[in-house]
């Protein structure tokens, strides 16, 4: 008996260090972000409960701080909607509902005290003020540049000319060694949560923290009284373009660009009544302007339309066009459910002025894919099937890799296996060697492989739809997913024997109404592994083989379907068929050929045979005589 406790202990002391491992990593293999499904009416009724007033905000409810209240201090508490995610500055306490909700149920004092000790453990706030007091020791003041640097300053930056007044109001400092400009995130309260680093010879604005940040950079007209509207950009040349001018009073430049909108920085927009948003002039701007609306509030959000003649403000600015002018011609993102023409047009114009852009993001890997589907697009539904054995997981993760390389941001369903040989599988295919050869390249690789912009579920096994859809839609809020990927269907339907066939049917349907409703009002795209239906005969796959009833390839807007003809014929390939393709029409097969070393499928160049090259060199008529 002592034996088996034990071994019991030994286990999960392993378990623990292998999280504080990939804790310490940062890996994306478990975000440990509770999945809370609290409603706002709820919300409402645990704070009136305690005497608090409640003040309904945008994105969050707005109370008197219960913690701080309870030292005699006075401050805001912020309580996202959506997530029940609290965060209070003056206390900087963080975290998720549930851990606060413990802390407001507790009615004795010392009972109080011990959960306060249990928010201090949860809090995930980080104090910059030191940090950016020693990067200021080895830098200089913008104001304080003489007339010629700072002149040399903006043409090595390529910044629009914007006045040395204007730019030191960002309390921006200059390292003159590496050429690098910091500018501080300003979070609620004027406290410094992080900076923005800008160097000349890297064209890519670097920040810190990486992820979770609760500040921006934010430029105020000293002239102006107005500070209800913002103007909200993604880089730091688009904001100085927009001030350079003096076309918005209010001007944010957010902290990680168009990859994320944190929710931690939610509350510090709660006191704009409206919101500019100006990002670009292509697809991926633009769809991603409109997923940044639903998490800042539809009603008070207004859109810069993406067209030729309304480009990001740097590309405005250089081109002559008056920034005030387009500001002004923003339009609104809330509408009602019916809509005229008028109001597409400019949506019809911009997409035919950007057609190569709307057809969505192209693969780098499989260049025949992006011949047929013409790209990949947020808001549509993909089914991949095939053979058992024929290697769906494999493609697809090398698929979604190619994509997340490109910013595409991707959470993983895997119930069929687990996430680590998942992401091992990923890792490989991104470099291109086996991994188990190369074990001492193992950290730069994994280093890399930590930056994408990938997560994964942690479910195993069966699991029900609800759980799943929650975990999604938590996901896709808090780190704003673009893509999804499903794999498979048949670990949602249940597990009981005595479960008759139409049920199982039905609840197959259920599952892919509710991804195809979830695609399309979240204007994300979903991928999803579908096993087919044993058939009598072997023979090639139709859409008709789609395990279930019909309703999955109707919903699709893609069919996949990867073809083995290896086990039928002496000659035979494999090769992945596009079977249904609703953007274009267009229809096509795709050959996949494995490469185990890199577990890929993806096209390369064949090196070319000597003696073709050689025969290429030779004219017509030496051609001719050989022939002869």
């Amino acid at each position: 008996m002592y034996l088996k406790l034990f071994v019991r202990i030994l286990a999960q002391k392993k378990k623990q260090q292998i999280r504080g491992y990939i804790h310490r990593r940062n890996v994306h293999l478990d975000t440990n972000e509770p999945v809370n499904n609290v409603s706002v009416s709820h919300l409402k009724h645990c704070f009136k409960q305690i005497c608090l007033p409640v003040i309904d905000g945008h994105t969050c409810i707005i109370v008197d701080c219960p913690i701080c209240n309870n030292v005699k201090k006075e401050s805001k508490l912020y309580v996202n909607k959506t997530t029940g995610y609290f965060m209070c500055v003056k206390c900087k306490f963080t975290g998720s509902w549930d851990i606060l909700d413990k802390f407001l149920s507790r009615e004795k004092s010392n009972e109080k005290f011990k959960e306060l000790d249990v928010l201090k453990a949860h809090s995930q706030w980080e104090d910059f003020d030191n940090k950016w007091e020693d990067i200021k020791k080895s830098c200089q003041n913008i104001k304080d540049l003489t007339m010629e640097e700072y002149e040399m300053l903006l043409n090595n930056f390529s910044f629009p000319h914007i006045s040395q007044e204007d730019m030191s109001q960002l309390n921006c400092i200059y390292e003159k060694t590496s050429n690098t400009l910091y500018f501080p995130l300003i979070g609620l309260n004027n406290s410094i949560v992080g900076y923005k680093s800008l160097t000349a010879s890297v064209t890519a604005e670097q920040t810190v923290p990486t992820s979770g940040v609760s500040g921006c950079i934010k430029y105020k007209n000293k002239n102006s009284k107005n500070d209800n509207t913002a103007v909200i950009v993604g880089t730091i040349d688009d904001l100085l373009a927009v001030a350079s001018q003096k076309s918005a009073n209010v001007i944010i430049c957010l902290p990680y660009n168009l990859k994320s909108l944190p929710q931690q920085l939610l509350p510090y927009m709660e006191s704009y009544k409206k919101l500019i948003l100006w990002f670009g002039n292509d697809e991926i701007s633009w769809y991603t302007a409109r997923q940044f609306a639903k998490k800042l509030g539809e009603k008070r959000c207004y859109f810069v339309r993406p067209t030729t003649f309304q480009p990001r403000p740097k590309l405005a600015a250089d081109m002559g066009y008056d920034l005030k002018n387009i500001i002004q011609n923003a339009q609104s993102v809330w509408h009602k459910s019916i809509t005229t023409f008028q109001e597409l047009r400019e949506e019809i114009l911009s997409d035919l002025q950007n057609i190569d852009k709307v057809q969505g993001v192209k693969w780098k890997r499989y260049p025949t894919l992006n011949h047929i589907l013409k790209g990949h697009r947020r808001g549509e539904y993909t089914i991949l099937t095939g053979p058992t054995g024929s290697g769906k997981t494999t493609f697809m993760s090398e698929y979604s890799l190619d994509l997340a390389m490109q910013g595409i941001n991707t959470l993983w369903g895997s119930f069929e296996i687990r996430n680590s040989r998942l992401a091992r599988t990923m890792l490989q295919q991104m470099v291109g060697v086996p991994l188990d050869e190369h074990l001492e390249h193992f950290d730069s690789y994994a280093d890399a492989f930590e930056k994408l912009p990938i997560y994964f579920m942690t479910f195993h096994g069966q699991q029900s739809i609800k759980v799943v859809m929650d975990a999604v839609e938590h996901a896709t809020y808090v780190h704003d997913i673009a893509h999804v990927v499903i794999d498979n269907v048949q670990f949602m339907m249940g597990t009981a024997e005595d479960t008759k066939h139409l049920d199982r049917f039905w609840k197959q349907d259920e599952i892919i109404a509710r991804f195809r409703n979830f695609a399309t009002k979240n204007n994300c795209h979903v991928t999803m592994i579908i096993h087919p239906r044993k058939e009598r005969f072997e023979g090639e796959l139709t859409t008709s083989s789609i395990f279930g009833s019909a309703k999955a390839s109707q919903e699709a807007d893609n069919v996949l379907i990867i073809q083995d003809k290896r086990l039928q014929s002496i000659r035979g390939k494999k090769y992945l068929q596009v079977a249904k393709n609703r953007y274009s029409g267009d229809l096509g097969i795709m050959i996949l050929e494995f490469e185990k070393s890199s577990l890929s499928y993806s096209s390369k160049m064949k090196p070319k045979d000597e003696c073709t090259e050689k025969r290429k060199s030779l004219t017509k008529k030496q051609v001719a005589e050989q022939s002869s």
